[in-house]
């Protein structure tokens, strides 16, 4: 693998994932699903044990930790952080993958089984709404939901949780956004900051909160679910969202 000045692959948000003709594949970290070392497509167990949020790290001898993946050093290296915080170092010979977005390492794989823990009951019957359960992490931008839409589509939301979206100042959010004056330079300035949005693909955000009546959808593609803040890194908590598609 290439290696940054401090001879580490992930420096200042952007992962380094080594050279494909003399080019540096240097992406944003939040826009990596996983990153894999023993090559060959995950097991449909495996995938079905993952989370909907969260690092998940798996070892060639088929077990897995939750924690938050740190970065890989010397080339040889993968540094983790456990689920109660303590940093552990794995020799990468040892390391079979890191899924650091489930949801989506789940759609690129196209496994459509429920995560592990998920209350996601999707209803395929014809003539029949299809409902999803999704959790939208609050330290996320944002959470593929697995779901294809046209221009026109009707959908419905019912959102419910909290997330922290200021650990620091102790500032919470419902799905209507928190109680805060706005912010500039929100995803979408007409909400309230860390209220629940969604976009169709790349296209512009909509505030979504937690009303109930359909929203008709403004484009075609897939749909994201977000929250409305700028900086999400520090954020906590998780929305939790069902989705129908009428």
């Amino acid at each position: 693998m290439a290696h940054g000045g401090q001879n580490e692959n992930l420096i200042n948000g952007y992962l380094n994932l080594g050279q494909d003709g003399g080019k540096d594949l240097t992406f944003p970290v939040d826009q990596v699903a996983i990153i894999e070392f023993g090559g060959g497509r995950p097991p449909a167990t495996e995938l079905a044990q993952l989370p909907a949020s969260g690092n998940v790290i798996v070892m060639r001898d088929g077990t897995s930790q939750p924690g938050r993946f740190v970065n890989m050093t010397g080339g040889d290296t993968l540094v983790w952080e456990n689920a109660g915080g303590q940093r552990q170092q794995y020799a990468i010979r040892d390391v079979s993958r890191v899924y650091l977005n489930p949801t989506a390492a789940r759609t690129a794989m196209r496994y459509n089984g429920a995560p592990a823990g998920a209350n996601t009951n999707a209803v395929g019957t014809a003539g029949a709404a299809a409902a999803r359960t999704i959790q939208v992490p609050g330290n996320q931008q944002w959470t593929d939901t697995g779901i294809d839409v046209n221009k026109g589509d009707r959908v419905t939301f019912q959102a419910s949780g909290q997330i922290t979206w200021d650990q620091a100042a102790g500032q919470t959010a419902s799905p209507d956004g928190s109680g805060t004056q706005q912010r500039t330079g929100l995803p979408f300035p007409s909400a309230p900051v860390g209220a629940l949005i969604g976009r169709i693909g790349n296209s512009a955000p909509f505030g979504i909160g937690t009303q109930t009546q359909p929203l008709t959808m403004p484009a075609a593609g897939r749909l994201m679910l977000g929250v409305n803040d700028s900086l999400v890194t520090d954020n906590a908590g998780a929305f939790s969202v069902v989705v129908t598609k009428q």
